[in-house]
C-alpha cells in the first residue's frame, strides 16, 4: 500500500465513495478507499450468476448519471464508461394484452396515451413542456447536486409560477400527485409503478418526486458492460490520480482522537491513518456505530437508531435466454418489443395497493408486480453471441412471513412462481428458451451490500422525514458530523439511492469548502430561480 498514512480514508467502495475520491484525488489529496468486498462498486455490480458469459447487473441497471455533472467533470468516457439511451424508455404491459409506452419523443408518448385518454395525452404534453424544460431540469439538478436547502430556504430562493407548481406537490402522497394529473386508470398506473420502482413510498410529502421523475423519465441510460462499468471507470480515475484502492478489507472502527476523525482500523488489525478527514460511504447508522456512539449526543444516537430503512424491498429473477422475452402486448403496441424498462403485474392503483398491503404484512404478493428489462437488447456485450439476458424485480418484503431466512428456504419455489407469472405476459419464457435462472432476494441484497439493511435497496426509505436536509436526520443532513473531519457521502444522505452519484459529489464539495481546497471543477450552483412564466402556460390540474 506504500504506507498506511493518507490525507484521507474513505469507508466503502460504492459509486458515491468512489466519486468523492475521484474528485478529491484530482485536487491533489492522497486518498485510500477501503471496500469489504473483493470488487468495488456496491450497487453497481455485475456478475455471471447464471451461465458463463451472461453478465447480470444485480442491483442497478439504468442510471440518471448523465443528468448531473459527474460524467463530464471526470471525463468518464476516457475510462471506459459509455451509455446507451433507448428510444422507447418504458412500457407497461397489462393483463388484457394492452400496453402503454413512454418514448424519448413526447409526441409518440402522447399517441400511446391517446389510445386510452386524449385528455391524458394532452396533459402529458403540458407536463413534458413544464417539467422537461431546460429551466426546470436545471432547477431540479441544482437541488440534487448541492447541499440541501430547508423548505423555508427553498421557498425564498426559488419563486415564480414554475416554482409554485413544483412546490405544490410537496404535501401530496405519491398517488395523489399522479391522480391530480391523469384521469385514466391505466395511465395513472404507469406513473405510480415508475415512482414505486425508485423506492418512493406512498406517504404524505413524497409527491414532490413526481416533477423530479418527470424531468428525467426519458433520460435513463443503460451502462455498456453492465453497472460495474461505472465502478471500474471511477476506480481508474482514482488510481490514475494517485489514490489507493483497498479491496477485501472490512472497516471495523473509525478512529476518533481528540474529537476528530484520525483514520480507520480494518479487520486484519491494520490502522490506516487520515491526516485530514475520513468520509463514510456506508449508511449513517453504521457510521455512528463505527465511530462510537459515545462521540455523538444522545439525541443523535436516539434519532439514528430510529432511521427508517425500507417499507419494501425487491426480489429479482435473472434469466439466461436463447431469445428475448416476447410480450403478448406487442400485438397491441409493437414498441413494447423495443422498450427498456417493462412493468408487468399491475393493471390499476388498487392492484398496486394490494401488492403493498401484502408486502407490509410480510407476505409474498399473490400477484407480483414490478419492472424489469432485457439489457442485452441494447448492450450485446453482456451476453454470448446471439443470446439474451433479462430480469424482473417485483416488490417484496424483507422478512418473508416473519423471517428473512424464508427466502433461502423457499428460493426454488419462488423462482418458479416468478417465472410462471412472468410467462403469462411473455409466453416464450419456456424451458426451450430459458437456459438458466437465478433468484436474487431481499436477503441477498442485504448480504451483498451491508448498508442496504433489511433489503433497503436505496439505503433508507423515501419519506418526508428522510428527504433533503432531513436525510438521514436533520443533525447530519449536510454531509458533516459533530466529529471534526468525519463526513457522510453515502446514499443515506441527500439525495439518496439510485446512480446519480449526488451524495458523493455533494460531500466532496462540502469537504473542499471546509478544508479550503480550491475545486478544479465548477460546482453546481445552489437552487435559485426568480422566473415568471406567462400564466397561460400553466394548466389547471385534474383533481383526484
Amino acid at each position: 500500500m506504500g504506507g498506511d498514512t493518507f490525507d484521507a480514508v474513505v469507508v466503502g467502495g460504492g459509486h458515491n465513495a468512489l466519486t468523492l475520491a475521484a474528485y478529491l484525488t484530482g485536487a491533489g489529496l492522497n486518498i485510500a478507499v477501503v471496500e469489504r468486498n473483493a470488487v468495488m462498486g456496491g450497487g453497481c455490480n455485475t456478475e455471471e450468476v447464471t451461465l458463463p458469459g451472461f453478465k447480470h447487473s444485480l442491483h442497478s441497471n439504468y442510471h440518471f448519471l448523465a443528468e448531473g455533472p459527474i460524467l463530464a467533470d471526470l471525463e468518464l468516457h476516457k475510462y471506459g464508461l459509455s451509455y446507451v439511451y433507448p428510444e422507447v424508455q418504458h412500457a407497461i404491459a397489462f393483463s388484457d394484452g394492452t400496453a402503454v409506452c413512454i418514448h424519448q419523443d413526447p409526441e409518440k408518448t402522447a399517441a400511446s396515451f391517446a389510445r386510452f385518454s386524449r385528455a391524458d395525452a394532452d396533459r402529458y404534453r403540458i407536463l413534458y413542456e413544464r417539467f422537461g424544460s431546460d429551466t426546470m431540469r436545471q432547477l431540479i439538478n441544482s437541488i440534487i447536486y448541492s447541499d440541501p436547502l430547508s423548505p423555508h430556504e427553498l421557498q425564498h430562493k426559488v419563486t415564480g409560477p414554475v416554482a409554485d407548481e413544483l412546490f405544490s406537490y410537496a404535501p401530496l402522497t405519491l398517488h395523489q400527485a399522479v391522480d391530480r394529473n391523469f384521469e385514466h386508470e391505466k395511465i395513472r398506473c404507469v406513473f405510480k409503478c415508475f415512482l414505486h420502482a425508485i423506492a418512493v413510498e406512498n406517504t404524505p410529502g413524497t409527491g414532490v418526486f413526481f416533477p423530479r421523475l418527470f424531468s428525467r423519465i426519458i433520460r435513463l441510460g443503460v451502462p455498456v458492460g453492465g453497472a460495474v462499468s461505472v465502478a471500474r471507470a471511477l476506480e481508474r480515475v482514482v488510481s490514475e490520480k494517485g489514490g489507493t484502492l483497498v479491496r477485501g478489507s472490512h472497516v471495523e472502527r473509525i478512529l476518533v482522537e481528540g474529537g476528530r476523525a484520525a483514520g480507520v482500523q480494518i479487520n486484519d488489525g491494520r490502522v490506516l491513518r487520515a491526516r485530514r478527514f475520513v468520509a463514510s460511504g456506508v449508511d449513517a447508522p453504521q457510521t455512528v456505530r463505527l465511530a462510537g456512539t459515545a462521540n455523538f449526543s444522545s439525541s443523535i444516537v436516539e434519532q439514528i437508531e430510529r432511521y427508517d430503512w425500507a417499507h419494501h424491498s425487491l426480489v429479482s429473477l435473472h434469466l439466461a435466454l436463447n431469445e428475448r422475452p416476447r410480450y403478448a402486448a406487442e400485438d397491441f403496441d409493437p414498441d413494447v418489443a423495443n422498450a427498456f424498462s417493462v412493468v408487468i403485474g399491475a393493471d390499476s392503483g388498487s392492484q398496486i395497493d394490494h401488492v403493498f398491503n401484502d408486502v407490509a404484512r410480510g407476505h409474498l404478493p399473490a400477484r407480483l408486480a414490478g419492472n424489469g428489462a432485457c439489457p442485452s437488447l441494447f448492450d450485446p456485450s453482456v451476453v454470448p453471441d446471439g443470446k439474451h439476458l433479462a430480469f424482473w424485480w417485483p416488490w417484496a418484503p424483507f422478512a418473508l412471513d416473519g423471517d428473512a431466512a424464508n427466502w433461502d428456504r423457499r428460493r426454488e419455489e419462488i423462482s418458479d412462481i416468478m417465472l410462471q407469472q412472468w410467462g403469462e405476459y411473455a409466453p416464450n419464457l419456456t424451458g426451450a428458451n430459458v437456459l438458466d435462472q437465478y433468484l436474487f432476494t431481499p436477503l441477498d441484497i442485504s448480504r451483498k451490500c451491508i448498508n442496504m439493511v433489511n433489503g433497503s435497496h436505496h439505503v433508507g426509505a423515501y419519506t418526508a422525514e428522510q428527504l433533503g436536509a432531513n436525510r438521514p436526520i436533520p443533525a447530519l443532513g449536510h454531509y458533516r458530523t459533530p466529529i471534526e473531519g468525519l463526513y457522510l457521502c453515502g446514499s443515506s444522505s441527500h439525495t439518496g439511492g439510485s446512480v446519480s452519484a449526488s451524495p458523493g459529489y455533494n460531500a466532496a464539495n462540502a469537504i473542499a469548502s471546509d478544508l479550503g481546497i480550491k475545486p478544479w471543477w465548477t460546482p453546481v450552483a445552489r437552487p435559485e430561480l426568480h422566473h415568471d412564466v406567462p400564466a397561460g402556460e400553466v394548466s389547471a390540474s385534474y383533481t383526484s
